[in-house]
């Protein structure tokens, strides 16, 4: 059996902010406020090298973002763009200014981040659903020119707002030219340059194929990354190092077949050596523990082959407050996950990231500290659009939200918290968030069939504050979360170690409604539980 690889425990993530953000990037700029921000975290750091097909490095195979300018109009609708005006003139010249200094910004990042000894991956999305009107530079020529290789065809139409209607813009991987142009792509960022490995990142974003075609061409995207992974053994023998091929997947492995991603034949075949897991928008109903044990059972049956990584994935649009991630880093590293993989949290400060980097590298620390678990909700079915509608393909339902019956007092449902931190000695709180709640009604709860007196609920008909990520978090820097007021009805009740289990939870939620015939639902949306140590 090989030794298993040394994992960094945490992977920084970049979109190439710096681009959008700044005026006369420099590869100075680059290891200030880049690569400087990551040293000596222990971390891994891995870059996007561009969106829609439009590159932002030095490719000799793709387009270059700025490269065709002729007949375009920056001002058409881009959902990535159009929130910065003018940001196209400043990432053409920010690109190709690098190019003019330093030969590009995959050039200065791979020595910048080999001198600050950090493991450096390039990241391929192998495919993009932003809405983004076809004049637009950031669309790309090759959709522009080859309308016939998208998911949706020339004059087809769909159900507006349905998730067919939102990925119909997609590349379709049932078509051997969009198979070989992301192939030769992803080859070309590890063959001209001195990297660790590559990331084909499936969850930017995830719709590769017709909805119906879609398990049916796994195959398809099966023998693309087989011709990947060979390419990489062939570079990694040449170089005397080795080389990692990652790839970042829907949250469960039967959402991943069945958008036409076999990661289980990955795994067990060895074509992966680092399994990212999932997008980060469910990550407390993502089980990551299923694809440790899928790992873990090839590695037994394995002869010299080095073990497949698993990393859990957070996303800071949908968690940016330290107590979540706490929860979420303990409960996947006492799975056996080998790590955390941040993603959107590019922009926060220095401090902010060896601190983190810190509290995830010693799970002794860890399990000391404050957190706060939930219940993720369901990603909406309709209406959708565009890249939301590729996550809504990728995502099982969840326990939430759930209505509340009016007229069954004695019916409610049994949610369930997986809590990974000892609580014999803890003290916390279970919160509840409702889209409203009525003066004359109550609610009836029991945490693990102990019942929360009513009378002793902090009940705010004001909302309550949560921490999100800053508005235009990818074109400022440092940023840090901001407190967002949050509306809705919040019910806590204070609970102690004695109420709660290490494992799952159970809370059981009846509405006692003093109308009966009332039709309009109350809907539970949120359920916290916070841990203090």
């Amino acid at each position: 059996m090989a030794p298993k690889p040394k994992a960094p425990p945490i992977i920084f993530t970049d979109d190439g902010w710096i681009f959008t953000a700044e005026e006369n990037v420099s590869v100075a700029d680059l290891k200030e406020k880049i690569v400087d921000g990551y040293a000596g975290t222990g971390g891994a750091f891995w870059w996007s090298t561009g969106d829609h097909e439009v590159y932002q490095f030095e490719t000799e195979i793709g387009e270059k973002f700025g490269d065709d300018r002729s007949d375009l109009d920056a001002t058409a609708p881009s959902f990535v763009h159009s929130a910065t005006p003018g940001v196209e003139d400043r990432i053409a010249a920010n690109l190709h200014g690098l190019i003019a200094e330093c030969g590009g910004p995959l050039t200065a990042l791979v020595r910048l981040c080999r001198e600050a000894k950090i493991p450096f991956f390039p990241r391929v999305r192998m495919n993009s659903h932003y809405v983004i009107d076809p004049s637009h530079p950031g669309y790309g020529r090759f959709r522009r020119e080859q309308p016939h290789l998208l998911i949706g065809r020339p004059g087809e139409e769909f159900p507006e707002k349905s998730v067919e209607w939102g990925i119909r813009t997609g590349l379709d991987y049932a078509h051997a030219e969009v198979r070989e142009h992301m192939r030769r792509i992803a080859c070309e960022v590890f063959e001209r340059f001195d990297v660790d490995g590559i990331e084909l990142d499936f969850m930017r974003h995830s719709a590769f194929f017709r909805m119906a075609e879609a398990t049916a061409n796994s195959y398809l995207m099966t023998d693309l990354v087989q011709k990947v992974k060979a390419r990489l053994d062939e570079v990694s023998a040449q170089r005397g190092k080795p080389l990692q091929l990652a790839v970042r997947v829907p949250p469960t492995l039967a959402d991943s077949r069945r958008i036409g991603l076999d990661v289980d034949e990955w795994i067990e075949t060895g074509l992966v050596d680092i399994v990212v897991v999932g997008g980060g928008f469910i990550s407390f109903e993502t089980p990551v523990d299923e694809f440790v044990r899928v790992a873990a059972t090839t590695l037994r049956l394995s002869s010299g082959r080095s073990p497949c990584l698993v990393y859990g994935c957070i996303e800071a649009t949908r968690h940016s407050d330290r107590h979540f991630l706490r929860a979420l880093a303990l409960r996947w590293l006492t799975d056996g996950a080998d790590g955390i993989y941040l993603y959107n949290f590019y922009t926060m400060s220095p401090e902010w990231n060896r601190q983190t980097a810190a509290e995830f590298s010693d799970l002794e620390t860890l399990k000391k500290l404050d957190k706060c678990y939930e219940i993720s909700g369901t990603m909406s079915f309709s209406p959708t659009g565009g890249h939301s509608a590729a996550f809504r393909l990728a995502h099982p339902s969840t326990p939430l939200p759930v209505p509340l019956p009016t007229d069954s007092p004695s019916l409610g449902p049994m949610l369930r918290i997986r809590v990974a931190d000892e609580v014999a000695d803890v003290t916390g709180g279970l919160a509840l968030r409702l889209d409203h709640l009525p003066s004359e009604d109550r609610l009836e709860v029991e945490l693990n069939g102990r019942a929360l007196p009513w009378d002793q609920a902090q009940v705010s008909g004001d909302g309550w504050s949560r921490q999100q990520a800053a508005p235009l978090f990818w074109a400022s820097y440092p940023t840090r979360p901001v407190e967002q007021k949050m509306e809705g009805v919040s019910v806590e009740f204070a609970v102690d170690g004695s109420f709660l289990r290490q494992g799952t939870n159970e809370i059981a939620v009846r509405l006692v409604a003093g109308e009966k015939d009332r039709r309009e639902q109350v809907i539970l949306t949120g359920v916290e539980l916070a841990i203090s140590h």
